[in-house]
């Protein structure tokens, strides 16, 4: 029953990826994006955290995604009828998912503390699960590209919509092209990043590219 990880794992390394240089001294959502692409390459847990809560946004995007999931489970019952994980019900789903939040949510926590401790690609997965997540994610990372094609905010409240792309490399093969909306807030004169908008519209094609992978283990 990994699949629901592995959805969740791709949003999550997409997410951050679709990073881009911002302008001017005043803070803004921009800014807050251009901080975090440099805290994720340098590897630096603090600069990322001055802008992003990791472990809330894991949180947040776990109900999300197990919500998107339920909601459209007989569709993906039908196109995957060799998948155990969507041969069960909605109902199943749900609980399955929040029963293991936990250890799922655990995991990704000791994901980015490998990616951050730079913890070296493991000969195989089974050596070192988390390092070798960490890893992958720093691939695709390297492998993708990102457009802005629209930013809308008010004084409190922001959205930015940005278009993704692999380049020609297995992975940026892979990952294709999609559209994220990232939503932001401010607080105490800071911009934050919070959630992934649009996961109602990304979850079919993150579930199409989790079936790939799980396919190919």
């Amino acid at each position: 029953m990994k699949k629901f990880f592995m959805i969740i794992c791709l949003s999550l390394f997409l997410c951050p990826i679709s990073l881009f240089s911002g302008c001017g001294k005043e803070d803004s959502p921009e800014a807050a994006l251009e901080e975090i692409k440099i805290a994720l390459a340098e590897r630096n847990s603090e600069k990322l955290s001055a802008r992003a809560d990791l472990n809330e946004f894991f949180s947040v995007t776990y109900d999300a995604t197990t919500i998107e999931l339920a909601k459209n489970y007989d569709v993906y019952k039908e196109k995957y009828p060799d998948d155990l994980y969507f041969q069960h019900s909605a109902e199943f789903l749900t609980e399955y998912n929040a029963e293991n939040k936990n250890n799922h949510l655990k995991f990704l926590d000791e994901v980015q503390k490998s990616f951050f401790a730079k913890i070296p690609e493991p000969v195989t997965p089974e050596e070192n699960p988390a390092a070798y997540v960490a890893n992958e994610f720093e691939k695709i990372r390297r492998s993708t590209n990102a457009t802005v094609k629209k930013i809308v905010a008010d004084e409190n409240s922001a959205t930015i919509i940005l278009e993704i792309a692999g380049d020609n490399s297995l992975r940026g093969q892979f990952i294709g092209e999609m559209t994220f909306e990232l939503g932001f807030s401010k607080e105490n004169e800071r911009w934050h990043f919070d959630e992934i908008k649009n996961l109602d519209e990304l979850t079919p094609a993150l579930v199409d590219k989790a079936e790939i992978v799980w396919i190919n283990l």
